[in-house]
């Protein structure tokens, strides 16, 4: 697995003084863009809804038709600010895999992290999408527990780390780390 000190250096503002960064990686920019085309796609087929229902209605109805269709178009214009956001925040988005966590970073303006302790990590799975393998990069994806403080419940949420390098090295690394920190169970008696 490649090693970018440079790509390191970038989370040193929150790491501890005792945790060790194995992995840093970024991205593949068409991947990692062509990614929210799905989103795009449900954006477009909305637009092409309205506009068909905008060809079918009179002319005396168009001044309530635009401000409505306006406001009833936001799953189109949400899909146009998620591409923007994929195209602005690519130059941000890093990932790292350490000795007590995995940290995401991201943010189209400034920098933001996400980490998930190794602990609470689950279900650990890698793949590789078509335009991916074509530049020779895949996903790594995991669940992690979110606990709600306010009810005390654990949730299972899912982040990865999207058009890496070497995913399957990537995976090893994460899987053999996660369990390591996973606590131990006790060893239980020989069957009978």
């Amino acid at each position: 697995m490649s090693y970018d000190p440079t790509l390191a250096g970038k989370f040193d503002l929150i790491r501890e003084p005792d945790e060790v960064v194995s992995w840093v990686g970024k991205p593949h920019f068409v991947p990692y863009l062509i990614s929210g085309l799905p989103v795009f796609a449900i954006g477009c087929l909305w637009l092409a809804f309205d506009i068909n229902l905008m060809r079918g209605m009179h002319r005396a109805q168009l001044g309530f038709a635009v401000p409505f269709f306006a406001l009833h178009l936001f799953p189109f214009w949400g899909s146009l600010l998620y591409m923007l956001w994929l195209l602005l925040s690519f130059h941000n988005v890093m990932y790292a895999v350490t000795n007590k966590r995995l940290i995401l970073r991201g943010g189209a303006f400034g920098a933001g992290f996400k980490s998930y302790d190794l602990k609470q990590l689950s279900g650990i799975e890698v793949s590789q999408g078509p335009f991916e393998k074509s530049v020779g990069a895949g996903s790594v994806r995991f669940t992690y527990g979110f606990t709600n403080s306010s009810e005390g419940r654990t949730t299972p949420r899912q982040e990865r780390f999207r058009a890496i390098d070497d995913p399957y090295a990537v995976y090893r690394q994460v899987n053999e780390i996660a369990e390591k920190a996973s606590p131990k169970t006790a060893a239980q008696p020989a069957g009978k």
